[in-house]
């Protein structure tokens, strides 16, 4: 009995897998304050979080959190210096990943940046954000290729001082990838099933369309 290859690929298409957020309190929530109000947090204290000393609000000053209640002030209460805050996670080499977060203003001329980098310190994306609407998120979208088995994510201040830079939903996840080229062997009838039902449809399309 003769076989036929069946591409599965080119029937099912993309894979939709969901890909769960590979960063820990991206949206600043798990360091609960009381609402409508601002606290200052010294640095390790927030979790999931490393670097400088860092500030969470809760819908403070007329400034809702873009997702949950809670964002972070990456210019903390305390030190005039720039801050950074940075987190690792782990990747598979030559793998893509999407990288998105929401930010704002506190007032002007505020910038920051973000760098995602290997873990053998190559630079895998880089960018300064001084586009700031005050107090109005805005959305950034991007993505990378990993190149070893633990990527970090940095957040930088570029102006120094206390005020500005805020910063939520940060969400890290593997892209989704190319449904694999599988070539199942099947019966003739049981291929013949499959194929009929969809040489039906290409026959009705040909017919409706005169």
């Amino acid at each position: 009995m003769s076989k036929w290859l069946v591409v599965l690929s080119l029937v099912f298409g993309v894979s939709t897998t969901a890909h769960a957020n590979l960063i820990l309190n991206g949206s600043f929530e798990n360091n609960d304050i009381k609402s409508n109000s601002w606290k200052a947090f010294t640095a390790g204290t927030v979790d999931g979080w490393s670097g400088t000393n860092m500030e969470l609000w809760d819908n403070f000053q007329g400034l809702n959190a873009f997702d949950g209640s809670q964002y972070a002030e990456l210019n903390a209460n305390g030190n005039n210096g720039r801050y950074f805050i940075f987190q690792s996670f782990s990747t598979e080499a030559d793998a893509t990943y999407d990288v998105s977060f929401a930010y704002a203003a506190r007032g002007k001329g505020e910038s920051f940046q973000l760098d995602i980098f290997s873990d053998t310190d190559d630079i895998l994306f880089s960018q300064v954000f001084d586009d700031h609407a005050i107090k109005t998120w805005s959305e950034f979208y991007g993505d990378f290729v990993a190149q070893t088995a633990l990527t970090t994510i940095r957040f930088s201040t570029i102006n120094t001082g206390t005020y500005g830079n805020f910063v939520d939903d940060i969400v890290v996840t593997e892209a989704p990838r190319l449904a694999s080229v599988s070539s199942v062997s099947v019966s003739e009838p049981a291929s013949l099933a499959i194929l009929l039902p969809l040489s039906a449809f290409a026959f009705i399309r040909r017919k409706r369309a005169k």
